[in-house]
């Protein structure tokens, strides 16, 4: 959490008060959804033209990646949620129309706003392709950030409560299980010591021995309904 107060408030602004209510109005102790707003108002700070610019096409996209963002640390802590998941697409289109427009319009300014919200930078001028894994996603621009929050949704989830039963079919749960973040080498090419087995490839294979093998990316796009025909 940085250093900063709700709102817009500043240090100089809260001198007069006591350390107490100090502390009470400090980020340490702000909800999620005024950390939300924090959020959004220091890219605004950021990215504006003016003072109290609020709807620029700079400051629509990264507020609408804010929001994004928020939104889809909500969903994986609450899946079945079908509002937010309607929420989510239509400010997923709202987002891609924004930046098409500003990659359009200016775009030295569209490559610094990519650059500053650490989003992947569109090239919207070479033509899309058919081919669904090759075609741009609107929820996979965001890919990079989101990169932890489903990191920690796996590592969640491999230690999650198992089911128990007991002898009379009982079925106990356990609802602790470790929370801890997950280490920086997780999910990464490790190296695999030589072993055997019986199945085809009979062993370890060379790029696994020598920790040179792929492992996929979750947020990369993949394949979905295409009514048009692949062929040109």
């Amino acid at each position: 959490v940085p250093d900063a107060y709700i709102e817009r408030w500043h240090g100089e602004d809260l001198s007069k008060l006591s350390p107490a209510l100090r502390r009470c109005l400090h980020l340490r102790c702000a909800s999620s959804k005024e950390l939300h707003s924090w959020r959004k108002l220091q890219l605004c700070r950021l990215l504006q033209r003016r003072p109290f610019d609020t709807g620029s096409p700079a400051v629509q996209l990264a507020c609408l990646t804010e929001k994004i963002l928020n939104v889809r640390a909500h969903l994986l802590r609450h899946f079945r949620d079908q509002q937010k998941k309607k929420v989510l697409s239509i400010w997923l289109s709202r987002r891609h129309r924004v930046m098409k427009y500003l990659y359009r319009v200016d775009f030295n300014l569209y490559k610094y706003v990519c650059q500053q919200l650490r989003i992947k930078c569109v090239r919207f001028a070479i033509p899309d392709s058919r081919d669904r894994q090759r075609a741009i996603s609107p929820i996979a621009v965001d890919g990079d950030r989101c990169k932890f929050l489903i990191r920690q949704k796996l590592w969640k989830a491999r230690f999650r409560p198992r089911q128990l039963k007991q002898v009379d079919g009982k079925v106990v749960r356990f609802t602790r299980h470790p929370m801890e973040q997950p280490s920086s080498a997780w999910n990464l090419p490790k190296e695999h010591r030589p072993s055997l087995s019986r199945a085809w490839p009979y062993g370890v294979r060379e790029e696994r021995l020598k920790g040179n093998y792929v492992i996929q990316n979750p947020t990369a796009a993949g394949l979905g309904y295409c009514p048009a025909p692949l062929f040109f």
